[in-house]
């Protein structure tokens, strides 16, 4: 058979699976997507686009990948906020989140969502045989990290509006040049 026809064949039974996948998981998807909506604006910073696109994993099912990457973004927020309030960054995780609870720069309240998301790091990032394997359970795990990552972008990067202006609650998180404010949407 020639080669052209194999890819052409080949493209449609790829085309026709992904169409029945899809098909069979609009629900849940559209499901997952109500469950856990994102922040809607965060500074345009190098983590956003990750930590909109931890959302995307969620809805779409993959729970694995939702978990290792709020725990990746988790961890690039709290060398952010110790940058960003004149601390050390530190290599160790835990130790960004205390000094950051030390010195006031987040409250208890935040580390203790911190410390939530990063709980069994290691064992989902170095995939370790006793990472949860029953897909419910991964599923409430996943969804409870992303709740976490979300209350704590929703925290941070809290803002109001005024006359079509954005407000910044911590102008310091956020990259301001003459007036503006680079944003990264995420809303659906």
């Amino acid at each position: 058979m020639d080669e052209t026809i194999n890819k052409a064949i080949e493209k449609a039974r790829i085309k026709d699976t992904l169409e029945q996948i899809f098909t069979l998981t609009l629900d849940q998807r559209v499901y997952r997507s109500i469950e856990v909506k994102p922040h809607g604006i965060i500074p345009n910073l190098h983590f956003a686009a990750v930590s909109a696109e931890v959302y995307e994993l969620y809805r779409d099912g993959h729970f694995y990948g939702t978990i290792s990457l709020t725990q990746a973004v988790a961890e690039a927020l709290a060398r952010f906020l110790c940058q960003k309030n004149g601390s050390k960054v530190n290599q160790n995780y835990k130790e960004n989140i205390k000094q950051l609870k030390k010195r006031a720069q987040i409250s208890l309240e935040l580390a203790t969502i911190f410390t939530k998301i990063w709980k069994g790091r290691n064992n989902y990032h170095h995939l370790n045989p006793g990472i949860e394997q029953d897909r419910q359970k991964l599923e409430l795990l996943a969804k409870e990290k992303l709740t976490c990552l979300k209350n704590i972008e929703k925290e941070l990067f809290a803002f109001t509006v005024n006359k079509g202006k954005l407000i910044p609650k911590y102008p310091n998180y956020w990259d301001q040049k003459n007036g503006t404010v680079p944003v990264f949407l995420r809303f659906d």
